[in-house]
């Protein structure tokens, strides 16, 4: 029995540093999922991005990147899971159901934090 847990102790301390958590695996897919950054368009952290500017009418205009934060799941897995058409600059990526809820999962801790960040600030004078 000694032996065994020695066994499985040392495998544990050998391997155990070799996985990485849920959360760093969201991170991950986030930062780099299929060669595209998400993270290129959408920034750290989801929210609304400028991604360049045009001109429409000799006026320059901002190319907005709408936030991610607050998307319900299906809306989420629906824009990543939809065809898009040649003018789309969302790229497709053929993500899984798990990496599509890892992903889902990890930009919404964002909008928690602002919350919770905005909650501990109330009635705080700046």
């Amino acid at each position: 029995m000694k032996i065994l847990i020695t066994f499985l102790f040392t495998t544990l301390i050998l391997f155990g540093s070799d996985f990485i958590t849920p959360r760093e695996y969201a991170k991950m897919l986030y930062e780099n999922p299929r060669g595209i950054s998400c993270k290129k368009c959408h920034g750290n952290d989801g929210s609304e991005q400028i991604l360049g500017y045009y001109l429409k009418k000799g006026i320059k205009t901002p190319y907005k990147i709408p936030s991610i934060q607050n998307l319900s799941f299906e809306k989420f897995k629906n824009s990543l899971n939809q065809t898009k058409n040649a003018k789309s600059i969302m790229p497709n990526y053929s993500l899984t159901n798990e990496e599509i809820i890892s992903l889902y999962n990890y930009i919404n801790q964002f909008n928690k934090n602002k919350k919770q960040q905005s909650t501990n600030t109330k009635g705080v004078k700046k």
